[in-house]
C-alpha cells in the first residue's frame, strides 16, 4: 500500500511482527534538551527545595508553564508552579490528604 505525499513523494507501509516495536528503543516523540533538562531538575528536587525559571525576552511565562507542568508528567512528580514578574517558580506539589472510607 501506497500513500502519495506532497511533491509526488511516496510512503510505503509494510506489515511488521508487534514484537519489533515493542523493542525499539525511542517510541514516541523525541525530548527537546530543554525538556530533558526540564525533566532532570523536577526529578532531583525533594519537598524542601523550589527552583525558578527566568523568564527571558521572546517567551511568555504560559509557555514555560506548560512545557514545566509538561515535564513534571514525564517526570512522574506533581508540581505547584506560581508566575511573578520576571520568573516561574516551583516546588513539588504536597501530597493530597486521602479520605478515610466511611467518613464524609
Amino acid at each position: 500500500m501506497s500513500i502519495d505525499i506532497i511533491k509526488k513523494r511516496t510512503m510505503k507501509i509494510i506489515d511488521i511482527e508487534l514484537s519489533e516495536i515493542d523493542a525499539a528503543s525511542n517510541r514516541g516523540r523525541v525530548r527537546s534538551a530543554e525538556t530533558q533538562k526540564l525533566i532532570n531538575v523536577i526529578t532531583d528536587l525533594d519537598r524542601t527545595t523550589a527552583k525558578a525559571v527566568i523568564i527571558e525576552k521572546g517567551v511568555s511565562a504560559a509557555k514555560i508553564r506548560s512545557r514545566l507542568a509538561y515535564a513534571a508528567k514525564l517526570a512522574g512528580r506533581r508540581l505547584r508552579i506560581s508566575v511573578r514578574e520576571d520568573r516561574v517558580m516551583f516546588a513539588i506539589s504536597p501530597r493530597k490528604r486521602q479520605r478515610r472510607a466511611g467518613k464524609h
